[in-house]
């Protein structure tokens, strides 16, 4: 019975700090591309912090960030096909968890715009969404 009880409470141990850890991650943007034209670069800082540490960033994750345009109402049977997506990958800065990535929207146009952590530890990775921008002409 002793045995028992001890090798219950170990297993409580590992299991609560295991969920205190947090199997998933958060992620922050340094700045949205509310003002970017297209065909300029977007430099953006991700910030992955593992959740329920939130103060603790992430090394090691390989984040990317990708941009879809939102359908237009209006077709032709003219426009030329582009890809559905475009994905950039967020490189290791100097700081432990913050990651740089260059985008760059190619045309002008509504866009929506997420964010994979690459935190795949404990099967977490998620992908973060944010509000669709909309995107100048370029030279504007």
């Amino acid at each position: 019975m002793r045995k028992t009880l001890i090798l219950a409470a170990l297993v409580a141990l590992v299991t609560s700090s295991t969920a205190l850890a947090g199997g998933w991650a958060t992620v922050k943007l340094s700045s949205s591309p509310k003002n970017v034209s297209a065909g300029e670069p977007w430099i953006v800082d991700v910030t992955v912090l593992q959740h329920g540490l939130a103060t603790q960033p992430l090394c090691c994750v390989k984040p990317t960030l990708t941009i879809r345009r939102v359908a237009s109402t209006r077709t032709t049977a003219s426009v030329t096909k582009e890809p559905r997506a475009w994905t950039f990958k967020a490189r290791a800065t100097s700081r432990v968890g913050v990651y740089r990535a260059r985008v760059v929207f190619p045309g002008a146009g509504t866009w929506r715009y997420e964010v994979y952590d690459g935190f795949t530890e404990y099967g977490g990775a998620r992908t973060h969404t944010f509000k669709p921008v909309k995107i100048a002409p370029s030279g504007t």
